[in-house]
């Protein structure tokens, strides 16, 4: 199997993987005046993208084994239950995942394809090299039929190298990925996706529905959703010379209902100035006042359909677990370009 990207021919052979791209330079990721206009704003907020540290990235994975956080595991139990459905309906094609972790949950989307149509070629966009040979030696380990190729960058770039893969693809964005982005995120996002795919290409997403404020609002205050939340403070600290004191913040999670999505904040219980000197920046916190630190978008099925729909994106069929909490949804791009202002 050749695959040409970029003006590069990777050949990808049994048992083997080839990984394209350097990791993306964390000044790119973590951009100082980006937060300094965050922390400067009414109400303050940090973006959620420093939650990912390692401490962050290993509460995360312990927080989707707590009890009351439903929705990793209703995710998973949903692709066991449709893998193959989906398998046939795209028939033969690439996966193409936003994100790889541990491919934990795709393994089970390659598991039907392999099935149902043999040999597959898996890419994956991370934004670090380690992440994705990880991912490969997870599959591997589980599975010999699989064509890996590895792409490292962000969302945007490595998607503008997916745009050159030859043949029809099922771009995949697990997680409730999209539901951590702001309104201009995930606009940047879909119209990427849209230049990326060709018409007739499919996209899988798996999101987060509205629903009881008690059921959403125990998945994110236990007591792992709190120790993540606070890990934020500390990651400003390490990467910015910070002297946030946590001792000196409470994690606040509440359903919005009005939004339609679940919010984190860290309120200060005291009065106190916050220097990040590597930013030569410093602000004053009164008691009581919050930080957002994240966002999580709670849909309503029809309406998120209807969002997609604006990028060409029509909805093909969707699967969600017994108890309406969560949904896969799969939608093919159209013929008909959709003209939208980047």
């Amino acid at each position: 199997m050749a695959l040409h990207l970029s003006g590069t021919t990777a050949v990808a052979t049994r048992n083997k993987y080839e990984i394209l791209g350097a990791d993306v330079p964390e000044e790119t990721l973590f951009k100082g005046d980006l937060l300094v206009a965050s922390l400067s704003e009414s109400p303050r907020s940090v973006n959620s993208i420093y939650y990912y540290d390692n401490a962050g990235s290993h509460l995360f994975e312990r927080l989707c084994q707590e009890e009351t956080y439903y929705l990793f595991r209703t995710e998973k139990d949903i692709l066991a239950k449709h893998a193959t459905s989906i398998a046939d309906i795209t028939g033969p094609i690439s996966i193409v995942e936003l994100g790889s972790g541990n491919a934990e949950k795709t393994t089970l989307l390659f598991d039907a394809y392999m099935k149902q149509h043999g040999r597959t070629f898996y890419a994956a966009i991370d934004i670090n090299r380690l992440i994705l040979e990880s991912a490969a030696v997870n599959i591997f380990s589980v599975t010999t039929d699989l064509d890996f190729l590895g792409i490292v960058g962000t969302y945007q770039t490595g998607l503008a190298q997916v745009a050159n893969l030859i043949g029809p693809k099922l771009l995949v964005c697990l997680g409730s990925t999209m539901g951590n982005m702001h309104d201009d995120e995930l606009h940047d996002l879909l119209l990427s996706a849209q230049s990326a795919l060709s018409s007739g290409d499919y996209l899988l997403i798996g999101i987060d529905l509205d629903k009881e404020t008690k059921i959403l609002e125990a998945a994110y205050n236990n007591q792992t959703a709190i120790l993540t939340n606070l890990c934020v403070l500390q990651h400003l600290n390490w990467r910015f010379n910070g002297d946030f004191q946590l001792f000196q913040f409470r994690h606040v999670a509440f359903h919005n209902k009005p939004l339609y999505r679940m919010e984190s904040h860290l309120e200060a219980t005291q009065e106190q100035i916050i220097n990040l000197k590597n930013l030569d920046f410093s602000f004053r916190l009164h008691k009581g006042e919050m930080i957002r630190t994240e966002i999580m978008r709670k849909v309503e099925l029809h309406a998120f359909h209807k969002l997609l729909d604006l990028y060409n994106f029509r909805p093909v069929q969707h699967w969600t677990d017994s108890g309406q909490k969560y949904a896969v949804s799969l939608f093919q791009l159209g013929a008909e370009p959709t003209e939208l202002e980047s």
